[in-house]
């Protein structure tokens, strides 16, 4: 069994078995890509990220709705 030494979806070193998901060595994603041990469908690894993103950069999620007249 290879230990990895990375999570092979977002690439964050994993240290020790506390940074792969569910503290499995064995799995090679870190415990913030697959929380339940096995990556989510594309789409919600996608608003996940997107929601994170936004918050860090100080911004509304979802953004405000736009209002008339303008763009």
């Amino acid at each position: 069994m290879t230990v990895a030494t990375s999570c092979e979806s977002c690439g964050m070193p994993l240290a020790g078995a506390e940074d792969h998901a569910l503290s499995d060595p064995a799995i090679p994603y870190c415990t913030y890509c697959a929380p339940e041990g096995t990556l989510p469908a594309p789409e919600e690894r996608l608003e996940r990220f997107t929601q994170w993103t936004m918050r860090q950069e100080g911004l509304d999620y979802p953004p405000p709705a736009r209002r008339p007249g303008r763009t």
